[in-house]
Formats: structure tokens, C-alpha cells, sequence
């Protein structure tokens, strides 16, 4: 599993890319249109200003087809890259396969600039206060 002070890892989704001059939040959520993975996305969304403030940038990761995960991304006006990850080799990479379902975990990881990881919450659960709290903690917000 990715812990605090790793590396980002080298998957075919090339999140290093994604690097810009500040943090990066990489999401995994398990299933587009679920209840929890909504809200989840969603809640970022919602922030984005926020977050752009601070110069981060978010990338979120199912294993959904790219069809199911454009639709998903228009009809809930999500702002920021949605990544198809079909035979979860990014979420083995990060720890987060959740073996029954063959599908990722809810789960967040700041990355900084330079691709160092700052914060690894590998169970994300959206409506833990304290797990938002960290994350934007980790994207430089002073709280």
C-alpha cells in the first residue's frame, strides 16, 4: 500500500502528468451513480474553487469503461479528469483493490509537486469530516 513519503507509482494512467505547480488529489471511488462514490466526487466538486486556490489539481479513478465515466462526469458537471482504470492496475499500484467486488476502495492520496505523497487515507469514507479536513490540509489550507 502507498504510505506517506512514497513515491506516486508508475501505472498506465501516468498520473505524474497530472502534476502541476501544486498538490495533486488522486480519488479512487468504487462505482460512478453509487450513493457514497457520488457524494464523494461531488463534495470536491463543489470545492473546486477552493482547491484551485491553493493551485491543486484532482484526478478521481473508477475501474467504469470511459463511456459510463464521460456520462457520469456531465451529468454531475465534475470539473476535473475522471480515469478508467479497468483492470485496476492503478488502485494495485496504490493498495486499494477491494478483492471481492474487483473494483477500487474509496480512498485519497495527496501527492505534492513533486510527486512525493504527503497523505494516504487508504478507506475514505465522504461523510468523515475529519478525513475532508486532512485532505485539504495536505493541499496546503491552513485550518
Amino acid at each position: 500500500m502507498i504510505e506517506t513519503g512514497d513515491q506516486l507509482p508508475d501505472t498506465g494512467l501516468n498520473l505524474r502528468s497530472y502534476l502541476g505547480a501544486g498538490p495533486l488529489l488522486v480519488l479512487f471511488y468504487t462505482e460512478a451513480e453509487t450513493p457514497l462514490c457520488t457524494q464523494q466526487l461531488c463534495a470536491f466538486r463543489d470545492d473546486e474553487e477552493m482547491i484551485l486556490e491553493l493551485d491543486a489539481s484532482i484526478v478521481a479513478i473508477s475501474s467504469d469503461p470511459p463511456d459510463v465515466l464521460e456520462q457520469f462526469k456531465r451529468e454531475h458537471l465534475l470539473p476535473f479528469p475522471l480515469l478508467s482504470d479497468p483492470d485496476l492496475e492503478a488502485a494495485g499500484a496504490f493498495g486499494v483493490t477491494d478483492e471481492a467486488s474487483k473494483r477500487a476502495q474509496r480512498a485519497a492520496f495527496v501527492a505534492d509537486a513533486d510527486g512525493v505523497v504527503r497523505l494516504a487515507i487508504p478507506f475514505y469514507q465522504p461523510n468523515n469530516l475529519d478525513d475532508y479536513q486532512r485532505i485539504f490540509q495536505a493541499l496546503g489550507l491552513d485550518i
